[in-house]
Order: C-alpha cells, then sequence, then structure tokens
C-alpha cells in the first residue's frame, strides 16, 4: 500500500538494526491516494520494458502507453539507471513514482550491468521477496519467482558484463556485481519456470555477435569478458527451460526460437531494444497464453525488421 504522510518518519537511532535498513527507507510519494499495488500474480496483463537508462522522458511516455492499455503491473529488464551516482535520483525517482501512482501502477525492474549496486542493495529485501525502492518501484532480485495468471511461473535472473568496462571507473561507473555468478544460479535453482527474466539473453551466433563487437571497435579480451554473461544465463535457461525469456542488453531487438535438449516445447527468445522513440523496447505479456505484443513507447504496434543492420547511436555512453 502508498500510505500517505504527513510528518517524515524519525530517524532509525537503534544499534541492532542493519545500517542500511536505517539510512535507507523506500522513498514514498506522498502525493497520492494509497492504493493496493497491483501484484503480478493476480495481474493478466503484464508491461515488459527494455533497457531505460535513466531516460526518465522514456519512462513517462511508456507508463503512460502501458496506463491506456490497462496495463498496472511493469517489468523493466535491467539498466534501470534510475538510481546513478552523482545524480538527483531521488526527485527521478519520486517523478517516476507519482506517474505511476497517477493510474495505480507498480514497476519492478531486474538488474542489468549499468546499476549502481552499492545503492541498490542498501535496499532490503521484503517479505515478498522484492526489494522495495519506493511504495510501487521494487527490484527483482536475482532468483526471485512468482507465478503469473493461473498456470505459469515467472522466475528473474538480473546481471550481464559489461563490454565497455575498459572505459569505465570501477566504483563510479562499473562494479563487479553485474556479473551473474555461480551462487546467482544456485538461487535461481532448477526448477521449471515458463517465463525467465533477464538483462542477458541466450542468444546463439556467437559469430554475427563477435563481428559486430569487433567492427565497433571491442578488443578480443573485451568480448570475450562480455560473452561470459552470456554463457552463464545459457545455464540458467538449461536449469528452468522456460518457454519464453525476456531480456535486453543487445540495444536492438531480436525474436528468435531455441530449441533445448530432452524438451517438448520450444523456448522463445525475446529481447527487447533499448530506450528511444524508434525502437521496439515495450511488450506486453499475456499471463493466461504467454503471448506477447510488441510496442513502440508510443503505443505504436511494432513490425521490426531484425535482420537491419546495427544502429549507429548504440555505442554512445549509457548509464
Amino acid at each position: 500500500m502508498i500510505a500517505p504522510e504527513s510528518v517524515p518518519p524519525p530517524p532509525d537511532l537503534r544499534t541492532d538494526v542493519d545500517p542500511r535498513e536505517r539510512a535507507h527507507r523506500p522513498v514514498q510519494d506522498f502525493s497520492s491516494t494509497p492504493y493496493a499495488v497491483p501484484s503480478l500474480s493476480t495481474v493478466r496483463r503484464i508491461g515488459v520494458m527494455g533497457d531505460l537508462h535513466g531516460d526518465l522522458e522514456h519512462a513517462m511516455q511508456a507508463v503512460q502507453t502501458f496506463a491506456d492499455r490497462g496495463v498496472t503491473c511493469v517489468i523493466q529488464l535491467g539498466d534501470w539507471g534510475v538510481l546513478w551516482p552523482g545524480t538527483n535520483w531521488q526527485i527521478a525517482l519520486r517523478k517516476i513514482s507519482r506517474a505511476l501512482a497517477r493510474h495505480q501502477m507498480a514497476m519492478l525492474f531486474i538488474d542489468g550491468n549499468h546499476e549502481y549496486f552499492p545503492k541498490l542493495l542498501e535496499f532490503p529485501i521484503s517479505a515478498d521477496g522484492i526489494r522495495w525502492i519506493s511504495a510501487n518501484i521494487g527490484h527483482l532480485p536475482r532468483g526471485y519467482r512468482t507465478q503469473i495468471g493461473t498456470q505459469f511461473t515467472l522466475a528473474a535472473l538480473g546481471g550481464a558484463n559489461s563490454i565497455d568496462r575498459r572505459f569505465r571507473q570501477e566504483g563510479v561507473s562499473w562494479w563487479p556485481e553485474e556479473q551473474i555468478t555461480a551462487a546467482d544460479l544456485r538461487q535461481l535453482g532448477s526448477d521449471h519456470a515458463d517465463v525467465l527474466l533477464g538483462h542477458e539473453a541466450p542468444l546463439m551466433d556467437e559469430h554475427a555477435l563477435e563481428k559486430s563487437a569487433r567492427n565497433a571497435g571491442y578488443l578480443p579480451a573485451d568480448i570475450a569478458y562480455a560473452a561470459g554473461s552470456r554463457v552463464m544465463f545459457r545455464r540458467a535457461v538449461l536449469q528452468t527451460r522456460p518457454r519464453l525469456t525476456l531480456g535486453g542488453h543487445y540495444h536492438r531487438h531480436y525474436d528468435e526460437t531455441l530449441s533445448l535438449p530432452g524438451q517438448p516445447h520450444p523456448t522463445r527468445v525475446v529481447v527487447l531494444d533499448m530506450n528511444g522513440k524508434h525502437r521496439v523496447n515495450l511488450a506486453i505479456l499475456n499471463t493466461t497464453t504467454l503471448d506477447l505484443e510488441l510496442l513502440y513507447r508510443n503505443g505504436a504496434p511494432a513490425e521490426p525488421d531484425t535482420n537491419a543492420p546495427e544502429r549507429t547511436d548504440n555505442d554512445r555512453p549509457q548509464r
């Protein structure tokens, strides 16, 4: 519930509370009427958003697009980027929270490779398994699981390796927590999941991916490091045997089919593009059929050419 507040809560001076919990309560939006925050397990349609990179304008238009279609719960697939050092992230967070509150919506996100991990991980995980950043914005930790619709299971595994790591500064614009670890895979487990959310994706055409990276000027060591998280995410796919994976990270749209050993059903691999008005960055997931409706941020239906050449602006610095 979003609760109104007349007076800010007093500082927690107890010494028996984890300092992270004392310092970082979820940011509340006090301008709106309280409402029950929608749950993934109860909604019939889930909005899905690719990389955001802290783009407030894009977030606002995406929220309106989803609201116009009756979507009340949105999942953002990593590189959320609203929490970022050196920015007024509290202001941006409140603006997004208020936009969501106007439509009685919630936004959940998984972590990508461009996140301010020290700050993000200071927010405690609640009893529902979600790390709430505000009253209606939460982070889905790696290994999170829930039921969607009446018959499907959804699991989340954030993280990815930055191909541009050598251009970034550790502790300022890059953090090692971006990497998917063996512990993350253990936390995810081997139980079946119908939908696997990731920032990464189990793309299989390594030759094409390597060629694209070389053409963009990356070194063999950069390319090998970036491929490491793709390998880990493929392991997650083999563990969970999903019908559908949803990811971002690659700054273009993919829609492919993957056959897994011993599986009677194929795995659909959908990657959403990054933020931008001409990019296939949004989708709506039907929780009763797992069908997807692909959209541009203004709500126009998307029928993209997945064989189109890489865009020339993909290598601009992004959060």
